[in-house]
């Protein structure tokens, strides 16, 4: 939780009366040998009284400074204040079709693994990893959750759009409260997280009825990983090699979002109004580049998500926008394995630092 008393911030582990603390944890990746040493503070709640999956996670690379701070309340994110210009922070949003009670702020982990195994060399300070509320799945193979049938109510479980992305401004309303500022960060989401991210960024949250919570600060760049970003098209326009998941997606579409399909293209950044989108970009000045990551074995999401979104970007404004070809393997692939991730970042992170006035970019 949040409590302001006194003009003092306290952060409140989820379910517990105490400040939450940072603390030693190990990380891993299956792309690396060894577990990764790292200070975080996991599960703190960024909404009062907030159900169990309203939090976020921080991860801090080990290091003598950061050491310092086991057993020290959360107060700040440390070094965002030596960044020289260039972001120093990750911000994550994690996939699971809005919908996947197994996919949580944790998948992060194999790609802090990757970007703190060196903590010396990496350009990273700190990552940010945000759990949201999410919709019911009764056909959950590990965890089936159906409130007209189940008996009980379990508001983690329960909710329909634009409350996934008013989680996730709370939560950067609690991230800019410990620091984070215009041009400190990178912004990455995978799949529905991808979609999120753009939603946040491409919008204003009143565009969603969203009237008591701000926009995020501007991030320094954008990656969207095998990412949704046309949400009919999902349904009404899959390519071969994906026609069988119509059933499905219509499926998790109508419990995530209702049985309206307008609502599913007003939520799709894919489909926002080019003047919107455009107005939105020119006021995003600190944003450099957005990398728009898709792997072409992605076993879920077609490739044409990917391309509809770069060019209603570029239909929409002058800027620079990257397809890349780093991720492959299976659509989870890239968050489970982390290195590929951990490519992408350093990738858009250099980018960001020889970056000249933006242009549309492709790049095979």
């Amino acid at each position: 939780m949040i409590n302001a008393s006194d003009n003092q911030l306290h952060i409140m582990d989820h379910g517990h009366q105490q400040p939450g603390k940072w603390r030693r944890k190990c990380v891993i990746s299956p792309a690396l040998p060894d577990p990764v040493p790292v200070i975080c503070a996991t599960d703190l709640s960024y909404r009062a009284d907030g159900n169990r999956l309203q939090t976020l996670s921080l991860y801090l690379p080990q290091t003598d400074e950061t050491e310092a701070l086991v057993s020290m309340p959360v107060c700040e994110l440390p070094c965002l204040g030596t960044n020289s210009g260039c972001p120093v922070a990750l911000v994550h949003i994690h996939g699971g079709a809005w919908r996947s009670p197994d996919v949580t702020a944790a998948s992060i982990e194999p790609t802090v693994a990757c970007a703190f195994a060196t903590p010396d060399d990496t350009p990273l300070k700190v990552v940010a990893s945000i759990d949201y509320t999410i919709s019911p799945f009764p056909s959950a193979p590990s965890d089936s959750y159906d409130p007209r049938v189940d008996g009980h109510s379990d508001p983690a479980r329960e909710a329909v759009h634009p409350q996934h992305l008013d989680d996730v401004l709370r939560a950067f309303e609690m991230l800019r409260s410990l620091g984070l500022s215009d041009g400190s960060y990178v912004l990455s989401g995978h799949s529905c997280g991808a979609c999120l991210a753009f939603q946040a960024v491409l919008t204003e949250p009143a565009e969603f009825g969203l009237l008591d919570v701000c926009a995020p600060p501007t991030p320094a760049a954008v990656v969207g990983v095998n990412g949704l970003y046309d949400l009919p098209g999902l349904v009404h326009h899959l390519d071969p090699s994906h026609a069988h998941l119509e059933a499905e997606y219509r499926d998790l579409l109508t419990i995530a979002f209702g049985a309206d399909e307008q609502v599913w293209a007003a939520g799709s950044p894919a489909r926002f109004e080019l003047g919107t989108t455009a107005s939105r970009l020119r006021r995003l000045g600190g944003l450099a580049t957005i990398l728009l990551e898709q792997s072409p074995d992605d076993q879920l999401v077609p490739m044409n998500q990917r391309e509809k979104l770069a060019r209603h970007i570029i239909d929409a404004t002058v800027f620079d926008v990257v397809e890349g070809w780093r991720c492959s393997g299976s659509h989870a692939t890239p968050w489970e394995q982390g290195d590929m991730m951990w490519r992408s970042i350093l990738n858009v992170l250099d980018r960001y630092r020889s970056l000249k006035p933006p242009c549309n970019t492709f790049v095979e």
